[in-house]
C-alpha cells in the first residue's frame, strides 16, 4: 500500500494494521474525503456503519470504523462495535461523526 491517501499520510503502524484488520486502499479512498484534517493535536473520526453503507462499504459487523489522525497523519484504525467509550477515554482529542 502506497504511504500516501489524497492529502493524508499512512504511517508504517496504519498500513500493518490495516492489512490486519480489513482496511484496505479502496475503502480509504471513498471515507478519507468526508475526514477533516485535525488542526493540532490528536483527531479520531468515526466513521457509522449507515455512511459506509451508502458508499457501497459492507460494514464489518455493523460496526463503526474509527479512524485516530494527528493533523494529516493517519496513525491507526480499527472496527469498534460501541465507541461511545472514546469520549471518556479520549477526552483531549478532537472527535468527528460521520453518519
Amino acid at each position: 500500500m502506497q504511504n500516501q491517501i489524497l492529502e493524508f499520510y499512512l504511517t508504517h503502524h496504519f498500513m500493518l494494521q490495516g492489512w490486519d484488520r480489513s482496511i484496505d486502499k479502496a475503502m480509504l479512498y471513498k471515507v478519507l474525503p468526508y475526514v477533516s484534517a485535525s488542526k493540532e493535536g490528536k483527531k479520531l473520526a468515526i466513521v457509522m456503519p449507515s455512511f459506509l453503507s451508502q458508499k457501497g462499504i459492507p460494514p464489518k459487523e455493523e460496526k463503526c470504523l474509527v479512524i485516530v489522525l494527528l493533523q494529516n497523519l493517519l496513525k491507526t484504525a480499527y472496527w469498534c462495535d460501541h465507541p461511545n467509550y472514546l469520549f471518556k477515554k479520549e477526552k483531549q482529542s478532537e472527535f468527528q461523526i460521520i453518519y
